[in-house]
């Protein structure tokens, strides 16, 4: 079977995993789908997937495994157990890990893989709603060099570019140091906008002028200007989501003995937004919490 007609597993049809599986399914592809929601198999069944009854036997069928989803406790999910992925007895399999998740769950399952005799890629991508459907994500991965280009051409139906960051678990560690930047532009941009109304200042003069500032315009801002001047946030990047790695990054750091003060503090802010009920809203939706309720 050449590579191009390899069956494609794939695991978790959120914002990002069924356009993925979509894009794969497009360029030729034969792709079989899992989701411990049944519900959200159904999107994948217009684009021609095959739809798995469990996790072992969508692993059973496929060449490359892929999973997306939320957290390495969702991994664990569908790995164990009399239907989980580990229990197949197949053995020509590459399991492309594309979740963010933690540095040791990363490595547990890396590990895993290796004792089923599976190649694995540590491989998350950075982009969210409108890079994925536009096939413009920039993927992470982490393993040996043969595996990957193993998988390359694969990869490159989901996004533009991939960066080899190195072993098992650079990849992760990228992603979240990636993800950090991002953290911390959108706290930065909440509290100007926060500050600004507080002052009694439109926020859109606040967008007005970073869009005139070399320095300071790029494209995330625009994509955010609209939710917070309409005090909107679908989420392209849920809060819950973004949280859940900035906590991955300060529990990394304390490993490492690696001080992140502002992140801690963008932690803090995140936290109580969570509390507050913003988790499944946009990241960017912090600048309630920031504004208090008040609303220009």
């Amino acid at each position: 079977m050449s590579e191009e007609l390899a069956t494609v597993g794939f695991i978790g049809l959120g914002i990002m995993g069924l356009p993925m599986a979509g894009h794969l399914a497009r360029a030729g592809y034969p792709v079989t789908v899992y989701n411990r929601t049944p519900s959200k198999s159904e999107g994948a069944l217009l684009f021609g997937a095959r739809v798995a009854r469990n996790p072992r036997d969508l692993a059973s069928e496929c060449r490359y495994l892929i999973t997306m989803v939320t957290d390495g406790n969702a991994i664990r999910g569908i790995m164990e157990g009399p239907e989980g992925i580990l229990s197949t007895e197949k053995r020509d399999l590459t399991w492309i890990q594309m979740s963010t998740i933690d540095l040791p769950s990363t490595h547990e399952f890396a590990d895993a893989a290796e004792k089923k005799g599976w190649s694995f890629l540590d491989c998350p991508v950075t982009g969210s709603k409108k890079q994925v459907e536009e096939s413009e994500l920039i993927l992470l991965a982490g393993g040996k060099p043969k595996v990957l280009e193993d998988c390359r051409a694969l990869l490159l139906r989901l996004g533009k570019t991939v960066v080899h960051a190195g072993d098992v678990g650079a990849g992760t560690a990228l992603k979240l140091c990636v993800n950090l930047v991002l953290a911390q532009m959108t706290t930065a941009m909440a509290e100007a906008a926060a500050l600004a109304t507080a002052e009694g200042i439109d926020p859109a003069k606040v967008f007005e002028v970073i869009k005139q500032s070399p320095a300071l315009d790029c494209g995330y801002f625009r994509i955010k200007e609209e939710s917070v001047l309409n005090w909107n946030f679908p989420p392209a990047f849920s809060l819950a989501n973004m949280l859940k790695d900035v906590r991955f990054m300060t529990a990394e750091a304390g490993r490492r003995g690696q001080s992140l003060p502002v992140t801690s503090a963008v932690q803090a802010v995140m936290e109580r937004s969570l509390a507050e009920g913003h988790g499944p809203e946009d990241l960017m939706s912090i600048y309630l919490t920031l504004c208090r309720g008040r609303k220009q």
